[in-house]
C-alpha cells in the first residue's frame, strides 16, 4: 500500500472523529437531549474507543516515520511524548478494575498534548514562528496535506481530542 494512500486513509479517519467531536462538545453544550441517542450508541465503548484512537495515532506515527521514512520534528516527538504513553496506558487500563485511574492519566495526557499539535500546526502555516526545530528538519516541514489542510500535527490534534471526549463520554455515567 502506497503512503498516499494511508495518508488519505488516515486524514480521513481524523475528519470522520473531528465531526464526532464537533457534534459530540456542541450536543453537549447546547442540544444535549438532540445528542442523547449518539451519546447511549458510544457510551458503554467510550473507553474502548479512546484506546483504539490512541493505538491508531502511535500506530500511525510508526508507520509514517518507519515505513515512510518520514524524520520526526522535535515537536513531533513531544505529540509522540504524550500520544504513545496514553496508549499503553489506556490498554493496560482495559485489563484493570480501576479503569477510571487509567482513564484519568490519558486523560491528563491527552489534554497536555493539544496545545503541543495547535503550536505545531502553527509552526507548519506560519513557519519559523517558534524556532524550536532544527533547519534540516523543520517542524514547518509539511510531509503530507490531505484535503488542502489535514497534516500530522492536525491528526495528532484531532486525536488527543477524541480521546478527551471518548473518556469523558465513558465517565458520563447520567442518563
Amino acid at each position: 500500500m502506497s503512503v498516499s494512500v494511508v495518508s488519505l486513509f488516515l486524514a480521513t479517519i481524523a475528519l470522520a472523529l473531528a465531526a464526532f467531536v464537533v457534534i459530540a462538545v456542541i450536543g453537549r453544550l447546547f442540544a444535549r437531549s438532540a445528542v442523547e441517542p449518539l451519546f447511549a450508541l458510544f457510551r458503554p465503548v467510550g473507553y474502548e474507543m479512546a484506546t483504539a484512537v490512541a493505538w491508531g495515532c502511535m500506530l500511525g506515527s510508526l508507520y509514517m516515520s518507519e515505513v515512510a521514512h518520514f524524520k520526526p520534528c522535535r515537536l513531533c516527538w513531544v505529540q509522540r511524548g504524550f500520544m504513545y504513553p496514553a496508549a499503553i496506558v489506556l490498554a493496560i487500563g482495559l485489563f484493570s478494575r480501576r479503569r477510571w485511574l487509567f482513564g484519568r492519566i490519558a486523560l491528563v495526557l491527552s489534554v497536555l498534548g493539544i496545545p503541543v499539535s495547535i503550536f505545531h500546526r502553527v509552526e507548519e502555516a506560519v513557519g519559523g514562528f517558534g524556532n524550536v526545530c532544527e533547519i534540516e528538519n523543520p517542524c514547518s516541514l509539511k510531509w503530507i496535506e490531505e484535503y488542502g489542510f489535514v497534516t500530522i500535527p492536525t491528526m495528532a490534534g484531532i486525536g488527543f481530542a477524541s480521546i478527551i471526549v471518548f473518556i469523558l463520554l465513558s465517565a458520563d455515567r447520567r442518563n
